[in-house]
């Protein structure tokens, strides 16, 4: 059994933790056995089958070396005006969510944050409201109306970083979609600076991958080196020189799981988080109760 951190607990109690979720929990989604939409390195090299010989061999190149906002750029060029309609093919696809979503959903934070623009979280999200509960507003780009979710206590917030495929537009998926939406975009290094400063993150099937928010972390534990850690889930088994890395360079503790079996395991670990996390909250409201009766 998984013993957690104290003010992890804490801050999950009193809804302080930022759920920031990653490509891998879409990829928990499967539609007949089968993942339920297509990871980038696989959608960039479907993507490039029907291009040309040169084209095809310099996107399977870049996948290889994991630039994939490279080779997304090179295919959107190519593509043109179909390209839209390709992304929306595959991510606009109806799934059910899986368990992963459902556990995350059961830690009962007020703010998630993510990177997918796949509808899953929404469906997760709306099966799991009970009856007559405040819904969730959905944010799908970095405008000022943002930072309204850092205020606005009452709303749960689904905040999806990188666009939405219901709205296209909003999607950050190639190098200059990059440039002008999240490095070329104030807001965006300042929401999440406010968010890493306010509250704790807790990254799941997060690879850390992302420049934009591999960067800004870095620059918040320099920035900030006595401020507390924020924590990502990390498959047991990775070199150690990386988790020292992330612990001293993004003030980012790794909460290491057991990912065989297809990361099966992984959200029997969130739900005893989250019944810890629920524990935690009766010994707050007890102590306060506690404290008045004094």
């Amino acid at each position: 059994m998984v013993i957690f951190n104290n003010d992890l607990l804490r801050d999950l109690a009193e809804q302080r933790v930022v759920l920031f979720l990653g490509a891998g929990v879409s990829a928990s989604s499967a539609i007949d056995g089968s993942p339920a939409f297509k990871g980038w390195p696989e959608f960039l090299k479907d993507a490039a089958k029907s291009r040309q010989e040169h084209l095809r061999d310099q996107v399977i190149d870049l996948v290889k070396s994991k630039d994939y906002l490279l080779a997304c750029q090179l295919l959107q060029d190519d593509y043109e005006d179909e390209w839209q309609e390709l992304i929306t093919e595959e991510y606009g696809k109806a799934a059910e969510p899986s368990r992963l979503h459902k556990s995350l959903i059961s830690l009962k934070q007020r703010l998630l944050i993510t990177t997918n623009f796949d509808k899953l979280l929404e469906t997760a999200w709306a099966q799991c409201v009970p009856t007559g509960n405040r819904s969730f507003k959905v944010i799908s780009q970095i405008e000022e109306s943002v930072f309204r979710c850092l205020k606005d206590h009452d709303t749960p917030y689904l905040i999806k970083l990188h666009g939405s495929v219901d709205n296209t537009s909003s999607l950050i998926f190639s190098r200059s979609e990059y440039i002008r939406l999240a490095f070329g975009n104030n807001r965006y290094a300042t929401f999440l600076d406010a968010i890493l400063l306010n509250y704790t993150i807790l990254f799941v099937g997060f690879s850390m991958d992302d420049p934009a928010i591999s960067s800004l972390m870095e620059m918040y534990a320099l920035n900030y080196p006595g401020a507390r850690p924020h924590y990502i889930f990390a498959p047991e088994g990775g070199r150690e020189n990386i988790a020292e890395i992330n612990k001293k360079l993004r003030k980012l503790s790794m909460i290491k799981y057991d990912a065989s079996e297809n990361h099966t395991k992984l959200p029997v670990l969130i739900d005893q988080l989250a019944r810890s996390a629920n524990e935690k909250r009766r010994e707050i409201i007890a102590a306060n109760v506690a404290a008045l009766d004094y």
